[in-house]
């Protein structure tokens, strides 16, 4: 255990500055779009990315997550280990695309836009599912640098796109979307330069092995499906509050959210880092050292993170209105609530990981499926009486119902152990 806390946070330190960065240009993107579109638009963008970050849920960060815990421990037990995987998902992804497309009319009826949008966001989340996949691949070598200098590439080309497409444009939703598809182009782009790169230098091999990918599927099927399960969420609130609501409180809620990622600052860096330790060999071998982490991080982080969840609350009152203008003051409650989110989210961030480590993918799964249930008659109940609020509140409720059940699985793993031991 003594060797964990002197290698988290030289890791978390190199990760957490790219997060900052990228969440710092995250927050100058949000506050031009809200400034430069109208509602009706903002309403339509909010469906945009939303369907785009679902579908790089499903085909990438469900791969991609699955891929990390896979390649970190074949890597950890064999340095000579030859990378096969990072072709064969790339594969399956492009698969998705083309399946993604042919259904795009289908899912451009259920979310209430037109079918042109419904197709750029597909192709978008394409482009953020490949260039997940090709930050995945720095990941599980903790090459923490190159993956944060992709993420940060894609928000500054972002940037400079939208900039172009205000000047030239005129800011126009259609402008505005281009200048997304066009920023995941070039991050993919730059991100696999990279990868032939490290190959050129000899610091990765990659040889295309079918059996390597049948065996990946075999043991990770579980933690992918739990990963598509968890990716939803986002997915199911929009859709219902565009068949339950307004397209006004589709934008609100899109607003909050937003701002509730802002809020998940340190979420992506602590979960990187977590994620790669917890898959090397001498953590997933004794549930031991598992539950003395959880125990020690619970301890540390609980008062910071109420504290600053706190803090976020009280100002969210003061800078909503400044940041996005009165036409968004709905969305400070629904904030408000996203935040106890945020809060359940940091205090047992480790519990995804830990039962990773325990290779409990089955139950994860399962469980994700009943926390899902939960969002969906939340959302289904509260939408029609509270509209936005009413979704934030149903995933607020859902997601400590996960984090907490998942908990539960890794204190008990860990006490049948000791039990078993003595």
């Amino acid at each position: 255990m003594s060797r964990i806390p002197n290698i988290i946070p030289k890791d978390f330190s190199v990760v957490t500055v790219f997060n900052l960065v990228a969440r710092v240009l995250q927050l100058v993107v949000t506050v031009i779009l809200v400034r430069v579109l109208s509602v009706e638009d903002y309403a339509d963008y909010t469906v945009f990315f939303t369907a785009s970050s679902t579908i790089l849920g499903i085909t990438g960060q469900s791969i991609a997550l699955a891929y990390v815990r896979y390649n970190t421990e074949k890597l950890s037990r064999d340095s000579a280990y030859k990378d096969g995987l990072i072709i064969i998902s790339h594969g399956i992804n492009l698969l998705c695309l083309f399946m993604l497309l042919a259904g795009s009319y289908p899912l451009a009826e259920a979310m209430g836009v037109t079918r042109p949008i419904m197709m750029v966001s597909v192709l978008y989340g394409f482009l953020l599912s490949s260039v997940q996949l090709n930050i995945a691949f720095f990941q599980s070598r903790e090459l923490y640098t190159k993956s944060g200098i992709v993420e940060n590439a894609k928000q500054l080309t972002l940037l400079g796109l939208i900039a172009v497409a205000i000047v030239v444009g005129s800011g126009s939703l259609g402008s505005i979307l281009a200048s997304y598809c066009a920023s995941g182009l070039l991050c993919f782009a730059i991100s696999t330069a990279m990868i032939a790169m490290v190959i050129s230098k000899k610091n990765a091999s990659i040889a295309l092995d079918f059996s390597a990918g049948k065996e990946f599927l075999r043991v990770s099927i579980w933690l992918v499906l739990y990963s598509v399960t968890t990716q939803l969420y986002n997915q199911v609130n929009i859709t219902m509050l565009s068949v339950f609501g307004s397209s006004c409180e589709v934008a609100q809620f899109g607003v909050a959210s937003r701002y509730f990622n802002m809020v998940l600052l340190l979420l992506p860096s602590i979960k990187t880092v977590l994620r790669v330790r917890m898959s090397k060999a001498e953590i997933t071998s004794s549930t031991t050292k598992q539950r003395e982490f959880f125990i020690k991080w619970f301890k540390k982080t609980t008062l910071l993170f109420a504290i600053g969840t706190l803090l976020c609350c009280v100002c969210a009152q003061a800078f909503f209105p400044v940041l996005n203008g009165e036409k968004y003051d709905a969305a400070i409650l629904m904030f408000q609530v996203l935040c106890i989110n945020a809060f359940s989210a940091y205090v047992f961030a480790p519990a995804s990981a830990l039962i990773m480590s325990l290779n409990r993918y089955g139950l994860q799964f399962l469980i994700s499926v009943v926390s899902l249930v939960i969002n969906l008659l939340g959302n289904f109940l509260l939408i029609p009486q509270f509209g936005g609020l009413g979704a934030a509140i149903a995933t607020t409720v859902s997601q400590i119902a996960l984090n907490a059940m998942m908990t539960v699985v890794v204190f008990r793993a860990s006490a049948k152990k000791s039990s078993e031991f003595n």
